[in-house]
C-alpha cells in the first residue's frame, strides 16, 4: 500500500519547546537554586560588559548562597569570537566546573553554548561544528541562561553563532541539544539597559518576531507566538526605551523577546538576519543594530511573496487596514517598521558604521557559502538580491 503525502517544500515541522523558562519580576534570586537543581556545583558564568552594573556581583551571590562555587568568565565581546570561546572553556577546565550560567545578551549565551560544545567533545576546535550538528550523544552539560536584555531570544534556541575570526564570518551552529537547560527572564535585569541597547536589541527581537511571522517553515505555534511578539514589540518598545524603568513596558518586551525567540528556533529565519550575520562577523557590527538598518527594506523586497501576513503584521502594528488592499496593508507593515526605528534613533546607514560599497560583493559571497538563514526567507534570495539589499542600506 502506498500512501499519497501531499507535496509541500518543508513537509515536516518541528517546533521546539525547550528549555523550561522563568518569567516575571525576581526570577533572578531563584538563579541558586535553579542552578542547583540543574546539577551544577561548580559553576562557571559566562558574561560580558556588564561588570559596572552591579548585576554580575548580585548573581554571584545568589549562586554562593546557595552553595554553588563560581568563577567568572568576562571576557564576552559583541559577536562572541572562536578564542572567547576557548579562553571560557580553558577557564571551565583549570577550576574544574561542572556547568555553565550565561548572564547577559546573546553573546553570553552563545559563548556559554559554545563552551558546552568543546567541553563535550573534549576540548575540540569550536571550527570544527559549524552547520547542523547531530551528536552521537546528547550535550548533557548544564546551563542556566539569564537574560539582561530584550532582544536575542538566545536563552530559547538550540544554536549558537560564533565568529571565526581567520576568515571573518560568523558561524551558525544548531544541535538539538544546545539548548540551555533552564531559561531565567527577569525584567527587573532589564531596566540598567541603556536606551540604546534597548533599542538595538528590541529592533532584534521584532525581526525575530516578522521573519518567523512570514518564514517559509512556519507552523501554528510559531506564527501564533511570533505575531504576539509583534503586537507587544510594536506597543511597549518605545516606552521601554524612552524610559528604563517603566516597569509594564519593560516586563512586555521580556515576554515579547521570549516569545519571539521562541518562534524563530522553529521557524528559522530570513535574510536579515543573513546580512546581519554577515556584517557581525566581517566589521564586527552589533547584530542588533544591523537588524534594526536592515529589517525594513528587505521586507519591502519581501512583502510580494505574501503580502497577506504581512497585513497581518501591519495590523499587529496598529494599523486600521480596513478598506486596504493586501498589498498596501502590507506596504503599511514596512512603513510601521520604519517609523519604530527613527522613532528609537537609529537613524543611520551602513556606511555610517565602516561599510564601503567594495565590501558588498565578498560580504554577498560569504552569506551565499555560509549562511542558512535566507533559506527560510519567504522570497526567494539569490546573491544578486542580497547585493541589491546591502547597497539600499548603505
Amino acid at each position: 500500500m502506498s500512501i499519497n503525502v501531499k507535496s509541500s517544500e518543508f513537509p515536516l515541522i518541528m517546533f521546539h519547546a525547550t528549555p523550561r523558562a522563568m518569567i516575571g519580576w525576581g526570577a533572578y534570586q531563584m538563579a541558586g537554586i535553579e542552578t542547583k537543581a540543574a546539577g551544577i556545583k561548580h559553576a562557571l558564568l559566562v558574561t560580558s560588559g556588564l561588570k559596572g552594573t552591579g548585576i554580575v556581583d548580585e548573581i554571584v551571590g545568589v549562586l554562593k548562597y546557595a552553595g554553588v562555587e563560581v568563577t567568572v568568565y568576562d571576557g564576552v565581546t559583541t559577536n562572541p569570537k572562536d578564542y572567547e570561546a576557548h579562553a571560557a572553556h580553558k577557564m571551565y577546565r583549570d577550576a574544574g566546573c561542572d556547568g555553565v550560567v550565561s548572564l547577559g545578551g546573546g553573546s553570553s549565551h552563545d559563548c556559554a553554548k559554545a563552551v558546552r560544545i568543546i567541553e563535550h567533545h573534549n576540548g575540540a576546535s569550536i571550527l570544527s561544528f559549524e552547520g547542523f550538528n547531530d551528536f552521537a550523544k546528547p550535550i548533557t552539560i548544564p546551563q542556566v541562561a539569564i537574560t539582561t536584555t530584550c532582544g536575542t531570544g538566545s536563552e530559547t534556541t538550540n544554536a549558537t553563532v560564533i565568529t571565526n575570526t581567520e576568515k571573518r564570518y560568523k558561524m551558525i551552529m544548531f544541535e538539538r541539544s544546545i539548548n540551555p537547560t533552564q531559561a531565567i527572564i527577569d525584567p527587573a535585569l532589564m531596566r540598567l539597559l541603556p536606551p540604546r541597547l534597548t533599542a538595538w536589541t528590541g529592533m532584534d527581537a521584532l525581526t525575530h518576531a516578522v521573519e518567523a511571522y512570514t518564514s517559509r517553515m512556519w507552523s501554528y505555534t510559531s506564527m501564533g507566538m511570533a505575531i504576539s511578539a509583534v503586537k507587544l514589540i510594536a506597543e511597549n518598545l518605545r516606552n521601554a526605551y524612552g524610559n528604563g524603568n517603566n516597569d509594564q513596558a519593560r516586563e512586555k518586551m521580556a515576554w515579547a523577546q521570549y516569545s519571539a525567540g521562541h518562534a524563530i528556533n522553529s521557524a528559522g529565519a530570513g535574510v536579515v538576519h543573513s546580512m546581519a550575520h554577515a556584517l557581525g562577523g566581517y566589521i564586527d557590527l552589533p547584530h542588533g543594530q544591523c537588524n534594526a538598518i536592515i529589517l525594513a527594506e528587505a521586507q519591502r523586497y519581501n512583502l510580494v511573496a505574501c503580502p497577506e501576513l504581512y497585513a497581518d503584521i501591519a495590523r499587529a502594528m496598529g494599523v486600521d487596514t480596513t478598506g486596504m488592499t493586501a498589498i498596501r496593508a502590507a506596504e503599511k507593515a514596512v512603513e510601521e517598521m520604519e517609523k519604530l526605528r527613527d522613532d528609537l534613533g537609529i537613524t543611520e546607514k551602513l556606511s555610517d558604521l565602516g561599510l564601503k560599497a567594495e565590501d558588498v560583493d565578498k560580504l554577498s559571497e560569504l552569506i551565499e557559502l555560509h549562511d542558512v538563514c535566507k533559506d527560510a526567507n519567504p522570497r526567494t534570495v539569490a546573491i544578486q538580491d542580497v547585493k541589491d539589499l546591502f547597497h539600499k542600506c548603505l
